[in-house]
């Protein structure tokens, strides 16, 4: 498999304040990259570092054998993000917004609307919903419309920060089924979430930030523990239930 993405020792401060340190990972085409951690761990600002909104202090980052910060426009265009805060249009439809990001990316206006087609009827229980303004949406709904954004270009990377936070159980089983079928056409996946029961669905790596560093574990090493995946990723990242008391 060809690699798609290599960190190589990165770290970084925000006002003297250690967050990330040292972090090293590599991810190929046809995998699943899970990145889990505590809240405030640093998930986030190892994403922002790899889609180049922030800058590393020390240490690389590769994607298709290039440097973000060098080749911005030819990496970029193969990348899909749903980032942390889901910036939407939402005087926008459906239709509207993902014709939108679509000429973004310079695609033809046939094809736009050929995958804004197929995406709303897979993301979208009501497809006719589309043509409502997305400020009209639930929290859920404006998840499903930054990720067809994300999708829409079809992109070789493709990056989701907690695409399961608010979503329903069902719509999150078709996020797992078309996330496992994307990978397995050629793609990566790198997916940022706390939810472990849809995570163990659609892993191939897991990546656990713990300290301020970067544990790296393929799904043999977790099956060889002994443990089921909630629980191994419980022990790495240190959890230990607390003890309740009486609440007065």
């Amino acid at each position: 498999m060809a690699s798609i993405l290599e960190v190589e020792g990165i770290s970084k401060a925000f006002a003297k304040k250690s967050i990330l340190e040292n972090i090293v990972l590599q991810a190929a085409e046809g995998e699943c990259l899970c990145l889990i951690g505590k809240n405030g761990s640093g998930k986030s600002t190892l994403i922002n570092m790899i889609i180049d909104v922030v800058k590393p202090d020390s240490g690389y980052i590769d994607i298709f054998g290039g440097s973000i910060s060098d080749e911005t426009i030819h990496i970029k265009k193969n990348i899909g993000v749903l980032p942390e805060f889901n910036p939407l249009i939402e005087e926008f439809s459906v239709q509207d917004y993902l014709e939108y990001v679509g000429l973004i990316y310079k695609l033809d206006k046939e094809l736009i609307k050929t995958r804004s087609a197929f995406l709303i009827e897979y993301f979208f229980e009501d497809p006719p919903s589309a043509k409502k303004s997305i400020g009209q949406f639930s929290k859920g709904m404006k998840l499903k419309v930054g990720i067809c954004a994300a999708l829409i270009h079809k992109p070789k990377l493709l990056i989701l920060d907690e695409p399961f936070d608010g979503m329903d159980m069902f719509s999150s089983q078709n996020l797992v089924d078309f996330l496992n079928d994307y990978r397995n056409k050629g793609n990566l996946v790198f997916v940022s979430s706390h939810d472990m029961l849809f995570m163990e669905k659609i892993a191939t790596k897991v990546a656990i930030i713990r300290e301020k560093r970067l544990l790296n574990f393929t799904l043999e090493q977790i099956e060889e523990s002994g443990k089921d995946f909630e629980s191994f990723v419980s022990k790495q990242l240190g959890y230990n239930p607390k003890e309740i008391k009486d609440f007065a």
